[in-house]
């Protein structure tokens, strides 16, 4: 089992940096498009949390039900 993490992760690894040379080639060329975004965003998928402190500290006190006074 860890030999195939291992294995997956050296392919993932290989991926990101095979996308992310291509890219800077497509950028050098200046001539065509190219993806604005890198493969490793691309996958990990996770949106950015545009909240404030104050909404972020709001919303982990409703969570655990605390109460602040």
């Amino acid at each position: 089992m860890v030999a195939r993490l291992l294995a997956d992760m050296e392919t993932l690894t290989y991926r990101v940096y095979t996308t992310d040379t291509l890219q800077q080639i497509a950028k050098a060329q200046q001539g065509g498009s190219y993806l604005s975004k890198r493969y490793a965003d691309l996958i990990d998928g996770k949106p950015q949390d545009t909240r404030t402190g104050e909404e972020i500290a709001a919303d982990v006190i409703a969570r655990c039900g605390l109460v602040v006074t």
